[in-house]
C-alpha cells in the first residue's frame, strides 16, 4: 500500500470514528435542547392555570367537565396528591382526530385549589416531532454531512499529502536509479519539511560511505588478484621448465608436477573468488538480450574435447528461443560452470541431455550418488576449486533466475527457470 493512501485510509478512520461520537452527542444535546424547550412552555401553562384556578370561581370545574385536548384534571385525594412529584415525560396520547395515538411531551404535577379546597391531578400535553422520525431525519442529515466532508477530507489530504511527499517520492526514484559501481551519488531535492532534509542529509552521507568503502574494496579485489596472479604464473612456469630439467629423476619430477597442479589451483580459485567478488558487487553493468540456446551451444562446443574424452552422449533438445537480458559473459560463464559440473560427475560413456522450452532450461546428466550442498562453496568433491556451482548460484541471484537441483533415477537434475 503506498504512503499516501495509508496516510489517508488512517486519517480517514480516524476522522470516521471522531464523527460518529460527535454525532452521539450532537443529536442527544439536540434533543435535550427540543424537550427543554417544550417543558419550559408545559411549565408556563401550569403556572397559567394555577393562577386562574385559584382566581376564577368554577374554573377548575368546567376544564374537568369539558376536558380540553391537551389538558387532563383529575380530582384526587390529598394522599394522593402528596405522592405526585411533578415531572416531565414523552407518552402517547390518543387523539379522536387522528384516529391513533400521537407521541406527546407531557407535564404531570398536583395542585390545591384554595376557592374550592380541593386537591387536583393535573396533566398538561403537547404534540411533538416524532423521535423516530427526528432521530431519523438527523442521522440522514448527518450521514449526507459525513459523505461529502470524507469525500472533501480524502480529495484535500490526497492534494496535500501528495505535494508535501514530493521530495521524499524523488528522493525514492534517486534510490531506484542509483548504481554504486557508476555513480558519485544522488541528486536531492529542496524541501520545507525537516524531516525530509534530514532524510536527504542521511541518505547522501550513507551513499557516500558506501561509494568509498565500494570503491576500497574493488581497487582491494583488484589488485590482490593482479597481485597473486603475476608471482603464480611465474612460479608455475618455473615449475613447468624444472620439470622437463629433471624429468630423468622420477621422484623430483612427481614432486614438481604435485606442486605445479596445487598452484595451478590456486590459480583457478583466485580466479573464481575475482568472479564471485564482481558479481557480488554488481560490476558487470553491460545487459542485453541474450540468446540463452545460443549460449548453451557454445559452452557445449567449448567443452566438446571433455565431453569426447569422457566419451558423454549429449543432446540438446532446444524447442524455443528463451532470451533473458544480462550480462552476456555472466550467461556464459553460468552455463560453462553447469556443464562443466554435469561432466566432472558423470560416468564414463554417460548422458547428457539439455531441454530448454518455454521459459525452463533443464540439465540432466548420468551420475552414482546425489551431491551433498550442492551450492555451497568448497564444496570439492572432483579436485575442483570447489566455487563453480557457487558462482552459478550468485549469477543466478543477481538475475532473479531460480535455480534448482535433485537426483532422481541416477541422474542429477539442475534447473533454470527464468
Amino acid at each position: 500500500m503506498k504512503l499516501v493512501n495509508y496516510l489517508i485510509l488512517r486519517i480517514t478512520l480516524y476522522f470516521t470514528i471522531i464523527m460518529l461520537l460527535w454525532s452521539g452527542v450532537y443529536l442527544w444535546l439536540q434533543m435535550h435542547e427540543i424537550y427543554d424547550g417544550i417543558d419550559e412552555g408545559l411549565t408556563n401553562l401550569k403556572q397559567e392555570f394555577v393562577v386562574k384556578a385559584n382566581t376564577y370561581e368554577g374554573f377548575v370545574e368546567n376544564m374537568e367537565k369539558f376536558q380540553p385536548i391537551n389538558l387532563r384534571v383529575t380530582e384526587i385525594p390529598f394522599s394522593e396528591a402528596t405522592l405526585i412529584v411533578e415531572h416531565f415525560k414523552t407518552d402517547r396520547v390518543y387523539f379522536p382526530t387522528e384516529l391513533e395515538d400521537e407521541e406527546v411531551r407531557m407535564l404531570t404535577s398536583a395542585f390545591y385549589c384554595v376557592l374550592n379546597g380541593k386537591y387536583y391531578k393535573i396533566q398538561f400535553f403537547t404534540s411533538t416531532v416524532e423521535t423516530n422520525d427526528m432521530i431519523k431525519n438527523i442521522l440522514y442529515l448527518t450521514l449526507g454531512l459525513w459523505i461529502a466532508l470524507i469525500i472533501t477530507l480524502i480529495i484535500v489530504s490526497k492534494i496535500i499529502i501528495s505535494r508535501s511527499n514530493k521530495p521524499f517520492y524523488k528522493l525514492l526514484g534517486e534510490l531506484k536509479r542509483f548504481r554504486l559501481d557508476k555513480s558519485k551519488g544522488i541528486v536531492t531535492h529542496e524541501t520545507k519539511v525537516a524531516e525530509y532534509r534530514q532524510l536527504n542529509d542521511a541518505v547522501n552521507e550513507l551513499i557516500s560511505k558506501n561509494i568509498n568503502v565500494f570503491t576500497e574494496q574493488k581497487e582491494f579485489i583488484e589488485n590482490s588478484s593482479h597481485e597473486l596472479q603475476t608471482p603464480l604464473a611465474v612460479a608455475i612456469a618455473k615449475l613447468e621448465l624444472m620439470t622437463e630439467k629433471y624429468q630423468n629423476d622420477e621422484s623430483l619430477a612427481l614432486e614438481l608436477v604435485e606442486l605445479t597442479s596445487i598452484l595451478n589451483r590456486m590459480k583457478r580459485l583466485n580466479t573464481s573468488l575475482l568472479l564471485l567478488s564482481k558479481i557480488k558487487n554488481s560490476q558487470f553493468t553491460d545487459l542485453q538480450r541474450v540468446d540463452l540456446g545460443d549460449e548453451l551451444q557454445k559452452s557445449l562446443d567449448e567443452l566438446s574435447d571433455f565431453i569426447d574424452y569422457k566419451k558423454i552422449n549429449v543432446v540438446f533438445d532446444h524447442q524455443k528461443t528463451i532470451e533473458k537480458e544480462m550480462n552476456a559473459d555472466l550467461a556464459r560463464i553460468l552455463f560453462t560452470n553447469l556443464l562443466k559440473n554435469a561432466i566432472a560427475h558423470n560416468e564414463h560413456g554417460g548422458e547428457i541431455k539439455i531441454t530448454a522450452a518455454l521459459n525452463r532450461i533443464t540439465i540432466y546428466n548420468t551420475g552414482i550418488k546425489p551431491i551433498e550442498n550442492v551450492f555451497t562453496r568448497y564444496n570439492k568433491t572432483t579436485g575442483t576449486s570447489g566455487l563453480g556451482l557457487s558462482i552459478v548460484k550468485s549469477i543466478a541471484d543477481l538475475y532473479k533466475i531460480e535455480v534448482g537441483y535433485r537426483f532422481e533415477r541416477d541422474r542429477h537434475v539442475f534447473s533454470l527457470i527464468f
